[in-house]
Formats: C-alpha cells, sequence, structure tokens
C-alpha cells in the first residue's frame, strides 16, 4: 500500500509540474513561479483537493525557507496564525519574527518531503483540513548531520474574503521518530 501511495505522490508532483531545486544550505525549495497563492484559489467551488495541497505545501516551502513575504499570502490579517510545532513547546504565533528567525536556530533541513496528503471538507465547505507526513532529514551547525525528522501533521484552513487562509497547523513526531529540535 505504501508503494501505490509513493507513486501516486510522484505522479501527482509531476502532473502539478512542480521544479524543485536545492538551496545553498540544503534544505528543499520549489520554484516560487509554480506555486499556488490563497488568492488564486478563492472560489470555494471551484477550489480542488489539488490545489489545497499545493497551497500546503507552498505554505510549508516559505516557512521553511524563512519566506515571511510567501507565508504571509497565506496567513490572514484577520485571525492569528498558530502552531504546534513537533518538539512539544507551547503553542506560537505564525509571526515574522517567529518565521524568519528559522534561519539562526542552529540547524537547517538536508531534506522536507510532504507526502500522503488528504483532504476533509466541512459541510459548508468553508474550512479544509489538510493532514501530511513529513520526512526528511536535518543537520545541526555544530554537530550531527542528517539527522532522520520524521512527523504527521495538520492543518486548518478557512475561507475569507481574500482567499484560502491557514488558521492553524499542528506537528507530532511519529512513533519512534523525532521533530524539531528545542530551541536552547
Amino acid at each position: 500500500m505504501r508503494n501505490l501511495i509513493a507513486i501516486f505522490c510522484v505522479a501527482l508532483a509531476f502532473a502539478c509540474n512542480m521544479e524543485s531545486d536545492q538551496s545553498s544550505d540544503g534544505a528543499m525549495m520549489n520554484n516560487d513561479s509554480d506555486m499556488p497563492t490563497a488568492q488564486m484559489v478563492s472560489d470555494t467551488e471551484a477550489v480542488t483537493d489539488a490545489a489545497v495541497v499545493e497551497m500546503s505545501m507552498a505554505f510549508q516551502m516559505a516557512y521553511i525557507n524563512n519566506n515571511f513575504d510567501e507565508a504571509m499570502s497565506f496567513m490572514s490579517d484577520d485571525f492569528t496564525t498558530t502552531v504546534y510545532n513537533s518538539n512539544g513547546t507551547a503553542l506560537m504565533d505564525q509571526t515574522e519574527d517567529q518565521i524568519t528567525s528559522g534561519a539562526n536556530n542552529g540547524w537547517n533541513f538536508d531534506e522536507f518531503v510532504m507526502s500522503n496528503h488528504r483532504v476533509v471538507r466541512s459541510a459548508d465547505n468553508s474550512t479544509m483540513v489538510v493532514t501530511f507526513d513529513a520526512d526528511g532529514s536535518l543537520s545541526f551547525d555544530e554537530g550531527d548531520k542528517n539527522v532522520p525528522y520524521s512527523t504527521r501533521a495538520s492543518q486548518v484552513w478557512v475561507e475569507t474574503a481574500n482567499g484560502w487562509k491557514l488558521m492553524h497547523s499542528h506537528w507530532s513526531p511519529k512513533a519512534e521518530s523525532a521533530g524539531i529540535p528545542v530551541a536552547e
């Protein structure tokens, strides 16, 4: 079953024609010109599960690459976007400082792959929950390299007058795995 899911994910990636490049620090990055913005999928009737998955991936790539302006295109001025990170820390608001400070946390992703997406919609189609797995590895500036990373995540997306916006994310390490390091 995992092989079928993996094949489906690869086919979806090719079908969406998303180009990936590796940055100089090793983090996986998607070509921003191919990624949707929240405003591109603002009509509830027209938004497909694939479009929601693309938004989810685009937000996460912006977040990982500390690109606040891009991440903000998926966040609302009308409410605070929050996150429970995979390291078990307290609920955090996703602010400019929180998103951009990741570049100075002492570690970087070598690889970050999102897979096994599932989209569940509310009865009135105004809220969607996206669940997925995230796997890869990270390296510490002064220490271990290629440390395995394996989590599961969920994101809550709500329709606003300005398109679909991310309200909350929750990340948890998979059994016998580790999430992101705790900042000291």
